[in-house]
This record gives structure tokens, sequence and C-alpha cells, in this order.
């Protein structure tokens, strides 16, 4: 017998006794909980770990402690938040062979940078050492201000966008992505916004998560996928076509969302976000792909595989 993470957290799920204050528990991007009445938190937290998310060769300490926060803005953006003020806890494992003080103070300015674009208050943490790899995690909390999105909305007839173009993430966007907070909050306090994910395993894997969640199906239109060139520049090098690699690469921290034709029309024709439709939801499950030469193929919701 196997288990896939995924198999791993529906195993937890089944042990877990919610309580009547969380309102959103495991599955989705972020929990929330309620604290008052109307009031409610958003929160999500999130690990980096090094040979994993990141290479220390390949990246900068102030890329690295970046990231640790991006990830987790990306998830509350996912839920349609983010609104100011935010709060943060840090924990951070050090090995031994990297724990300079250069490193660590570098590593700060990282973390300092995002938080103070996106007026995130750093309130704590833990620091710790560590045999193996370095390992951050960075916990999120934020005020429901908006209505709370989840994977779990999408309906038949609903377009398939993304706010920006997919794969080849590992040539350094996986470093440097902005997490899509300004967009989110634009797109859920204009419009009714049906459902919402990031993407963080990739393409396939999470318009599964939606889905899956929705109990629905999808069709996505190959000629509309949006491509980055380094996509298209790293596919000689991976043997995969470019289409391949928005489909699966993952990291693309973009987000992925449905809404009915209408609403689409109109985030289209106001062009404050930049979006791109790139398919429809379905009654019938499954994710199929219709191809440029005019043929259909189905596409498992695969991407990234923790286990």
């Amino acid at each position: 017998m196997t288990e896939n993470e995924f198999d791993y957290i529906s195993w937890i799920q089944k042990q877990l006794k919610r309580s009547p204050d969380v309102l959103i528990g495991s599955g989705d991007d972020a929990a929330v909980v309620k604290t008052g009445k109307n009031k409610y938190i958003v929160v999500t937290t999130d690990t980096i770990v090094e040979d994993i998310d990141f290479k220390i060769a390949q990246a900068t300490p102030e890329s690295i402690g970046y990231k640790s926060i991006a990830v987790s803005l990306s998830d509350i953006a996912a839920m349609g938040q983010g609104k100011p003020p935010l709060y943060a806890l840090i924990t951070v494992a050090f090995p031994k062979r990297i724990n300079t003080i250069s490193f660590r103070h570098r590593l700060f300015k990282g973390m300092h940078q995002l938080s103070r674009k996106y007026n995130v208050s750093i309130i704590g943490g833990d620091i710790s050492s560590t045999k193996g790899p370095l390992v951050i995690t960075s916990t999120i909390f934020a005020h429901k201000y908006l209505p709370i999105l989840t994977r779990a909305g999408a309906k038949a007839g609903d377009v398939i966008m993304v706010t920006g173009q997919l794969g080849g993430s590992l040539s350094g966007k996986h470093l440097s992505f902005s997490p899509r907070i300004n967009e989110s909050l634009y797109l859920n306090g204009r419009y009714k916004i049906n459902s919402m994910i990031d993407i963080s395993d990739g393409l396939c894997a999470d318009i599964g998560h939606i889905c899956s969640k929705s109990k629905v199906g999808a069709r996505l239109l190959e000629s509309l996928i949006p491509v980055t060139q380094s996509a298209i520049k790293i596919s000689c090098k991976t043997g995969k076509s470019p289409i391949q690699q928005a489909l699966y690469d993952g990291e693309d921290f973009e987000l992925l969302f449905t809404a009915k034709p209408s609403e689409t029309s109109c985030i289209i024709k106001n062009g404050k976000v930049k979006v791109y439709p790139i398919g429809f939801i379905t009654k019938e499950q499954g994710i199929w792909l219709h191809r440029t030469n005019g043929s259909l193929k189905y596409l498992k919701p695969a991407g990234y595989k923790h286990f």
C-alpha cells in the first residue's frame, strides 16, 4: 500500500474534530477561525526546505528569506485576503555550515524587504540548529475583510483564469515571484469569484484540487495557456514541451480562479488586473486538454509530490 501527501492529509482530517469556531480548517490554502462577532482570522503556514524549494548554490540568502515569506502570502492571496495589518511568525533551523552572522542577517533582510512591502509585522518565531538542511517556516495571520474564497466554489460553466504566464519557474521566478495580494484584493473586492487557489504544485495539480473540492471537471485550451519564455528556453534541456512545463512545473505562484462568463468579461474589459482565460469548468468530472491539433487529451491532476 502506498500513501501520497494528499492521502496522508485526508487521513489526518478524518482524525480531527473541528471546533465550531473554525469556519475553514485543513484542506484549503489557509484556515479561517472566528475570533468574535463578525470577526475572523485567516492563518496559513508554509515550510521551505533546502534542496527541495531552493538550492544554496543557486540562491542568495536574501532571496531565500524573501521566498519564505512570499509562499505564505501567496496562500493568503488565494483566500481572497491580504489587506493590512498582517502578522508573521518565523521559524528557522540553521545548519552549522552556513550559520554565520552574515548569512543570518542577509536572510532576515530578504524577509524584511517583502514584509515591509505588504505591511507584514514579524512578531516572533523560533530559531534552532540542525544537522540537516536549512529549513524555514512562516506562519501568517490576516484579518478577514472580504468574502472568503476557497477551492470548493467552482461551478459548471465558469471560466478558468490565471494571473500570469506559467512554466519554467526554476529558472528564477520561484525565488523572486510577487505574491498576488493586490490582484486578489482587487478581484475579490469588485467581482464575484467562485473559487481560487495559488499555483504551487502545478497547473494540472491545482486545477485538480479545485475540481476535487468543487466536484466538477475542467477543460483547458492549449492555445490559451500562457507559457513563459523560460519554459520555452528550458524545454530543449528537459525534453518536455513548453506546454508540459506550463502544466506541470509548479512554483509559479499565480492565482488560478474561476468565475461565471459575465464576470470574466467585466474583469477582462476593465483591464486593471491582467488575467488569461484558459478554459472552463464542466459538470462532468475529469481534466481534459483541447490540443491545438484538434485532439482531446486526458490530464492526470499531477504535479510536485512531497512523498
